[in-house]
């Protein structure tokens, strides 16, 4: 017989382990695993954001006037956005093709749409964020315009 010691037994600290270990698995460790994996998702939004307002602002830069450039900038932009999945009605681009029109102004464009936050293969996306990425670039001092 074993000796008493006092203390109930469904009032020990046995078994309290396992109950840790699930607990913390569930609440800590496969959260922090979601959003680790939702990391390079995040950065390839963000790349293709600049890619697209880069794109857009030399289509505007190497125009031969303001308004071609304009209509240029804004339909690559959204061409490079629809590539890589966002919907049109998802983005909005902004181009500064007019108002530095003239060498050695700059010219600016701004790229918005919105992304799921965190994204799980298989499960789906859980709440979203909007990503604004910008690009400026300088007409060339000595090219000639028409």
């Amino acid at each position: 017989m074993k000796p008493s010691t006092g203390v109930p037994p469904y009032r020990t600290e046995r078994g309290s382990g396992a109950v840790e270990l699930v607990l913390t698995t569930a609440f800590i460790l496969i959260p922090m695993a979601i959003l680790l994996l939702s990391l390079p998702l995040m950065v390839a939004y963000r790349a293709m954001g600049d890619a697209a307002a880069r794109e857009a602002v030399r289509a505007c830069a190497t125009a031969f006037d303001p308004s071609s450039g304009q209509q240029r900038a804004e339909s690559l932009a959204h061409r490079i956005l629809d590539e890589r999945g966002l919907s049109p009605e998802a983005t909005e681009v902004t181009v500064d093709c007019q108002s530095a029109w003239k060498p050695g102004g700059v010219v600016s464009a701004t790229v918005s749409f919105r992304t799921p936050l965190i994204k799980v293969v298989g499960l789906g996306s859980l709440g979203s964020v909007t990503i604004h990425r910008s690009f400026r670039e300088r007409i060339e001092t000595y090219r000639s315009t028409p």
